[in-house]
């Protein structure tokens, strides 16, 4: 389950847990969970990246870019480009047109 809360609601809860903490500390019947709980809640407040875990990233943008990546190093790599310029200059290939009408 995952709940959001604002800064004010995790002191409300900080200090409840406090409080219910004392309880049963006089109790002795304190928990190691309610401290844990206490402790996580704790460091939400004070993380200075407004509560988003910006460390896992985002995998379908690394896929992506990792696509960019290749066919940047593929095109990079081949002469095709470079043998079709050629002939254009020789002047025995016509211009490339990605219009439909010249298909």
């Amino acid at each position: 389950m995952k709940i959001e809360l604002d800064k004010r609601e995790l002191e409300i809860m900080l200090d409840a847990l406090d409080c219910w903490r004392d309880k049963l500390d006089a109790g002795g019947n304190a928990t190691d969970e309610v401290a844990d709980l206490a402790a996580d809640l704790f460091e939400s407040l004070h993380r200075d990246d407004d509560f988003r875990n910006d460390a896992v990233p985002d995998a379908a943008a690394e896929f992506i870019q990792a696509g960019i990546d290749a066919r940047e190093k593929v095109k990079a790599s081949s002469r095709a480009a470079e043998r079709r310029n050629e002939r254009m200059m020789a002047g025995t290939a016509s211009p490339v047109s990605n219009d439909p009408i010249d298909w």
